[in-house]
């Protein structure tokens, strides 16, 4: 049996993997620590969300909010589409496109302080992760974030679990 902490599971448990573990893979162990208890929060205070497959902006904004505490210096925003005074926009396939990433840490209107970026899916969304994973490096080549993460949570009764978590390079 995983170990259990608060009411969310560690562990390879019915095909959810151990996020904890690849968290902590993070180049910097404080930001995948934050990332690791806005999760662990989520799980333990707003599950129901979770269980009653609440919009996924909603699911973003409540990880958004519990990793305020972890970066007091930044802001922490959800689908944030500016650039500056300009729309966001990267070249994940052809040509630049607008976007709006599900959850970002960095300074609004200077670049030089893109901490974090997490493209965002409930296990619901059955889309494949291809095409956040090419935004996410665009993140990282384009925009310098210095970490792009991949999360796909699971709803209803895989509420509490983590499907798929990866951070991705440039």
């Amino acid at each position: 049996m995983p170990e259990r902490r608060g009411r969310y599971r560690l562990g390879l448990v019915n095909n959810h993997m151990d996020f904890a573990q690849v968290l902590e893979r993070c180049d910097d162990p404080g930001v995948g620590r934050a990332v690791l208890d806005a999760i662990s929060k989520l799980f333990e205070r707003d599950r129901k969300l979770l269980t009653l497959d609440a919009a996924e902006r909603t699911v973003a904004a409540q990880i958004a909010n519990y990793l305020r505490p972890h970066f007091k210096a930044l802001d922490i925003d959800v689908d944030y589409n500016r650039m500056g005074d300009v729309p966001k926009t990267v070249a994940y396939d052809e040509k630049p496109e607008r976007v709006y990433p599900d959850i970002i840490v960095h300074v609004r209107g200077d670049n030089t302080a893109n901490v974090l970026v997490i493209e965002l899916k409930k296990d619901t969304n059955r889309e494949m992760k291809d095409r956040d994973i090419r935004k996410l490096r665009a993140y990282r080549r384009e925009l310098e974030y210095r970490h792009a993460l991949f999360l796909r949570i699971g709803t209803g009764e895989s509420a509490g679990a983590i499907m798929e978590c990866e951070w991705v390079d440039a």
